[in-house]
């Protein structure tokens, strides 16, 4: 099971690492893009079809990470008011509802970005990007995100039982 946790947690770091190239590849292409169109009045012109592009890698990449360091939002307000067993509880239903509809996400996405790739479907943009590039990071992302929360509910069941 260490190994499996180990490999799992190598793949996540490198989908976090993807998402932070992007990041960055956005921060810097915003920059460039804001100084020449000042200095040079010739701005990029594929910036905008870039950057909502990379924001699907942020958004599918990063979230596994965050996950895994719980990190993502929540009701203070209930979980300061239920008990420590409460909460756990409550935690375990959360991440099991959450790998399952991961899950169903990950196969619908999975059909759709499969599709997109055999009928070589072409995002209407300057750039005819072909669509499965930017499909096939919901099925990636979520994947990881179910086995994610399936390891965040299993260890709480551990924290609940000692």
């Amino acid at each position: 099971m260490k190994s499996f946790n180990k490999i799992i947690d190598t793949c996540i770091n490198i989908l976090s690492a993807i998402a932070a190239f992007a990041l960055g590849f956005l921060l810097l292409g915003i920059c460039y893009s804001t100084f020449s169109r000042f200095f040079f009045n010739k701005p990029l012109t594929n910036l905008v079809e870039y950057s909502s592009y990379s924001l699907i890698y942020i958004t599918f990449f990063g979230s596994p990470k965050i996950l895994r360091n719980r990190g993502h939002i929540s009701l203070d307000i209930l979980t300061n008011a239920l008990s420590k067993k409460s909460n756990l509880r409550l935690g375990m239903f959360v991440n099991v509802l959450g790998a399952v509809l991961s899950a169903i996400i990950t196969y619908f996405g999975g059909k759709v970005a499969i599709d997109n790739f055999v009928n070589n479907i072409r995002v209407m943009d300057s750039m005819g990007t072909p669509q499965y590039l930017l499909t096939m990071v919901i099925p990636i992302g979520m994947f990881f995100m179910m086995i994610q929360f399936f390891r965040n509910s299993v260890e709480d069941y551990r924290n609940l039982k000692s």
